[in-house]
């Protein structure tokens, strides 16, 4: 950071009971205070704190120093002008600025990415303690009957399937993770199971494919009645749709 800084007790000093401040004394006093117009920065009951870039050759909004004498930051927040992004960059003495996450116009964010081409993007490993699909988070009973999980589908369809069903102490129990993937209705279809259970074979869940060429559907059930008071809890995500075609028409 250029230019000597001077603290309240130094700027106080210029201006003590038989001093005579002069024009730097001045210039430096304000220099120490906010300017709207030239730091572009202001404050209003409708927007709140208003930042802007500083001028045209930098994005930066706000810099983080370790100290504030020092001569760069460490991690700089950027409103790219030319698309409207957001971006939070880590700084390297004598390098560009490395973006580590960018909130695009639109929606899309990216990790270790400057150009995220879906809803989340991450260059790097992803970790989590868990896993679960938001296509569909939902319970059907445990009737022994057919239940519809997905409906009005066209096209190509991939499917994750989790679903478990049983209560303690009663003896039957089952839980599944599938995939399903189907190219259009009355198509060779498959249903690719891994199945735990307990008890009998008919304690077990079971899924299959129904409908026409250009509107299908996915079913669930349990083999047996596991009675009136039970469901089964399913979550799903999806693996392969239209929307997820259009990612490869962009490229």
């Amino acid at each position: 950071m250029s230019g000597k800084l001077l603290n309240r007790e130094s700027l106080k000093g210029f201006f003590k009971n038989g001093s005579q401040p002069n024009e730097d004394n001045f210039s430096s006093m304000i220099d120490s205070m906010l300017n709207k117009v030239d730091d572009r920065i202001a404050k209003n009951v409708t927007d709140g704190l208003i930042l802007c870039p500083d001028g045209i050759e930098s994005n930066r909004v706000i810099s983080f120093y370790k100290e504030i004498t020092d001569d760069g930051p460490v991690w700089s927040f950027e409103l790219l002008k030319d698309t409207g992004d957001i971006c939070i960059s880590e700084v390297t003495e004598g390098k560009p600025g490395q973006a580590r996450l960018i909130i695009k116009k639109g929606g899309n964010v990216g990790i270790n990415t400057s150009a995220p081409r879906t809803n989340l993007e991450v260059d790097g490993v992803l970790g989590s303690t868990s896993k679960i699909g938001t296509h569909k988070i939902a319970t059907v009973p445990a009737d022994g009957n057919w239940h519809d999980i997905i409906t009005d589908l066209n096209g190509y369809s991939a499917f994750e399937i989790v679903a478990q069903v049983g209560k303690a102490k009663s003896g039957k129990h089952s839980l599944l993770h599938a995939h399903a993937i189907s190219t259009f209705g009355r198509s060779r279809s498959k249903i690719k199971c891994t199945q735990a259970y307990y008890g009998w074979w008919w304690n077990k869940i079971a899924l299959r494919w129904r409908g026409s060429t250009f509107d299908y559907k996915l079913q669930m059930k349990t083999r047996s009645d596991y009675g009136s008071d039970q469901k089964i809890r399913f979550h799903i995500g999806k693996l392969w749709d239209d929307d997820i075609m259009t990612i490869f028409d962009k490229m």
